[in-house]
């Protein structure tokens, strides 16, 4: 039989715990404690999974003991998320500042805590399997760190984003790159009017879309506990589990992802420059294709109005009257207007050639 998650419900209403306990407890074994001083007093014994906090409590209210459990390295890992009646953005943003993983408004929609609960318990797991299987490669890399420099650490990365060939390609190579180090981050990536998110999760929650929007105004770096918010103009970074417990290796820490974020930012400018000009060089060698192919269609209509002038001299010239001499002047004449009419088109051929060879370059491009 599997083992249940343990879940901590803290909330001072008794008649809160027990709708929680029974909406709960199928899925999941349920731990109660009527105010953040009991829950403090206790998390270290029952080691939960996740913490569902009420905000307004008293003794300790919810905000000030998740601040306690996130400051507290034994602690600092377990999952809160806030079940409060106060849900202004304002308050949401203090219960993220506070180290809060999501916040669940009161009265709450069952299916929403259920799913948000399944999610943010997954969540945490990976962040420990990713650090503890990332252990090793992590030491060597902040050893290669030190030793090539914050420089050498830009280029190694630079080099592999001059390769890539779209914004979902230098997302997984950024993805890709924080894996390395152990760690967990969420990407907001804005390319032209499109605004996109990465995360090594399988779901980016609203909560963390919409701190990233709130706080992308805020400076280059904004810091919340563990979390660390890294902001461009094109991208931002939202890392879960910055080493706040090893205050060397977090300095050095934020230098690197400080030069992985200038040269992410730097490739994808690079990119929008690039993309514009594919959808130049697309439309120009579209307008380029129909002037050839109009040009075509007008020599051939052209000689279709000579031949049929041609014919039209021929028949009237039985009514006209005129003396055969006079006949054989004026279809002479014709004849060479006719020939120089076709031998303008004929010398525009050159400008067929430029107009295929135009093409032929831009298709190279494309």
């Amino acid at each position: 039989m599997t083992q249940k998650h343990i879940i901590l419900a803290v909330d001072d209403e008794p008649f809160n715990l027990e709708i929680l306990e029974e909406l709960l407890d199928d899925d999941y074994e349920i731990k109660t404690a009527i105010n953040g001083q009991l829950c403090l007093d206790t998390v270290k014994d029952i080691q939960p999974d996740l913490i569902l906090m009420d905000v307004n409590m008293p003794v300790l209210n919810g905000l000030d003991t998740c601040q306690k459990l996130k400051d507290d390295f034994e602690t600092s890992k377990i999952p809160v998320i806030f079940v409060s009646a106060l849900s202004s953005t304002e308050e949401k943003v203090a219960g993220y500042q506070a180290g809060g993983e999501d916040y669940i408004s009161k009265p709450f929609d069952e299916d929403e805590l259920l799913a948000k609960i399944d999610l943010t318990i997954k969540a945490a797991a990976a962040i420990v399997e990713q650090e503890k299987n990332a252990a090793e490669t992590m030491s060597m890399a902040m050893t290669a760190m030190s030793t090539a420099g914050d420089v050498g650490t830009a280029l190694q990365f630079s080099n592999a984003s001059f390769l890539v060939k779209s914004e979902d390609e230098l997302a997984a190579l950024l993805l890709k790159y924080y894996s390395i180090y152990g760690l967990m981050v969420t990407i907001r990536y804005i390319q032209g009017s499109e605004v996109k998110f990465y995360s090594h999760s399988d779901v980016v929650g609203e909560t963390e879309k919409k701190i990233i929007e709130i706080a992308k105004d805020k400076g280059r770096f904004v810091d919340f506990g563990r979390r660390t918010l890294m902001n461009y103009e094109r991208v931002s970074v939202l890392i879960k589990n910055m080493p706040i417990e090893d205050e060397m290796k977090y300095g050095r820490m934020k230098d690197n992802i400080g030069f992985l974020g200038d040269a992410a930012e730097a490739r994808a400018k690079a990119l929008e420059v690039e993309n514009a000009l594919n959808q130049l060089l697309t439309s120009s060698k579209a307008i380029l294709m129909d002037i050839d192919k109009s040009y075509k269609d007008n020599a051939g209509k052209n000689n279709q109005v000579l031949a049929l002038l041609h014919d039209n001299m021929q028949d009237a010239f039985q009514y006209l009257e005129m003396a055969v001499a006079d006949e054989d002047r004026l279809l002479s004449i014709l004849i060479e207007a006719e020939d120089k009419s076709k031998s303008l088109y004929a010398s525009g051929l050159n400008i067929e050639e430029k107009i295929s060879q135009i093409m032929k370059d831009m298709s190279r491009f494309l």
